[in-house]
């Protein structure tokens, strides 16, 4: 269906061209930071039902999803803050003011974010391409064991790296501990089997069969309460939720109640982690952590990225502009490092990846302490461009996106390379790009080289079947002699 052939669409295309105009306005006359925060909670919420109702583009399609976690993440504070519903005291590091700079970055980035969506449906209501008459099921039994066995290597790489760190006891052992130690010792396998255990996860679920689903949800309910437990929830919430939408694709149908039980329980269960994960492991306590938390707590923390959007707003402007290194340097982390003798990187600051370079700038003691503040999906294209960095990547972001949903899931191989590229895609509306490209690369790899390892393993299996039947054919000779 067109989009004009549907008289309301004039109707909701005036309102939110009035609501982006009238945005845009108000940045210019400089209005309060409440003023702006509501302003941009207005904008985000006017596009995400312009986009779902006008443009057909439901929750779990990757445009929908990098939208509304990008809105969670720049505005999940500063809007009930606004709003006079949350004592912001419960968020250290967060300060209201002077954040108007970083909030009419965001509101343009979803005017524009939005346009490129109308721009890339040329129009038109956006639809899946399913796979043609005849073609293959979403599902591979080759993929879903690939995935099994990555996802069982990277949680052994996960433990021997946890085991590997220096504690004295683990009974004492804190997330803010945990960190310390990671960086300070040989990281590697900390961290690569956190990538390689989300790359299973999703070769898992996108070639599992619906029979062997459970097999999946056993993997994510493991490794979403592992890592919850030890205070990492970002990778769990992420290779959980990449689970769930790979599923829907797939056709799994869950409980209408299901996705607001998962809301109710992260509201819940996020701040008491925040709280629970900074005692030591064998002292933690629930009663404890309930008393002590605000439903708003979880929002609140994950709507932090505004914090290193506003301070890099503030440090980099024109002359300082990275002009592209900050991905080029990701593109160099895609190599691992090899060396028999880990050493920590001595670099300058200029150099280091940013979320680390914010930190070491604004909050010297937590970047000497190996702790960070995150960075922004908005803030790294103005780093490196400026405001025509913003318009840029969102616009293009935006048409990249609704190519890949109509292109590649049709498929368990489009389905896979899908889940591989969103989900290190969402983990950068909070950090950089430096935690893009690796598990991207990798993960694509791994899927490549499954067809190659199939091929193998069916030749050995015919020519063992051979050799077999050969063998049967000479004994059956001997017995006639």
């Amino acid at each position: 269906m067109r989009l004009q052939s549907n008289y309301l669409v004039p109707v909701f295309f005036g309102l939110w061209s009035c609501v982006a105009v009238i945005a845009i306005w108000q940045f210019q006359v400089r209005e309060s930071d409440a003023s702006a925060a509501l302003t941009a909670a207005i904008v985000l919420l006017t596009s995400l039902v312009f986009s779902k109702t006008v443009l057909g583009l439901s929750l779990d399609t990757a445009p929908m999803l990098y939208l509304a976690l990008s809105g969670l993440f720049h505005l999940g504070v500063v809007v009930p803050w606004a709003l006079g519903i949350y004592d912001i005291s419960h968020t250290p590091g967060f300060s209201p003011h002077g954040l108007s700079r970083a909030l009419a970055l965001i509101t343009y980035s979803i005017v524009v974010y939005q346009v490129g969506l109308f721009v890339a449906l040329g129009g038109g209501k956006y639809q899946w391409n399913v796979a043609p008459e005849g073609g293959q099921k979403l599902e591979n039994s080759g993929i879903f064991a690939a995935g099994s066995l990555l996802f069982l290597a990277g949680a052994g790489m996960f433990v021997i790296g946890l085991i590997q760190l220096e504690s004295i006891s683990y009974g004492r052992l804190t997330y803010s501990e945990t960190f310390r130690l990671r960086a300070e010792s040989d990281p590697r396998f900390f961290g690569t089997g956190v990538t390689v255990a989300f790359i299973g996860l999703c070769l898992t679920a996108a070639g599992a069969p619906r029979r062997l689903m459970r097999v999946t949800y056993l993997y994510v309910g493991i490794w979403l309460s592992t890592l919850f437990y030890l205070g990492f929830r970002c990778p769990a919430l992420t290779g959980a939720l990449l689970v769930y939408i790979v599923a829907l694709k797939k056709g799994i149908r869950f409980p209408k109640w299901g996705p607001w039980a998962a809301v109710g329980l992260l509201l819940v269960t996020v701040p008491i982690v925040r709280t629970v994960r900074e005692e030591p492991l064998g002292l933690q306590s629930l009663g404890t952590s309930l008393r002590e938390i605000n439903l708003l707590d979880g929002p609140a923390e994950m709507g932090s990225a505004i914090r290193p959007l506003a301070e890099t707003i503030d440090i980099i402007g024109p002359g300082t502009y990275r002009y592209g290194r900050t991905y080029l340097a990701a593109i160099r982390g895609i190599f691992p490092n090899l060396a028999l003798r880990w050493e920590a990187p001595t670099e300058s600051v200029d150099d280091l990846p940013p979320d680390h370079w914010i930190t070491a700038i604004v909050d010297p003691w937590s970047y000497k302490n190996h702790e960070g503040i995150g960075f922004s999906g908005v803030a790294e294209p103005y780093m490196n461009f400026g405001i025509a960095g913003v318009v840029v990547f969102f616009f293009v972001l935006a048409v990249l996106l609704v190519r890949l949903d109509q292109v590649s899931i049709r498929t368990p191989y489009g389905l896979a390379s899908w889940a591989l590229v969103i989900g290190p895609l969402l983990w950068t509306t909070r950090n950089d790009f430096a935690e893009f490209f690796r598990p991207v690369v990798w993960g694509l790899l791994c899927l490549a080289s499954i067809p190659a390892f199939s091929f193998g393993y069916n030749l050995i299996r015919r020519a063992a079947r051979r050799d077999v039947t050969n063998a049967k054919a000479r004994m059956r000779a001997v017995r006639r002699v």
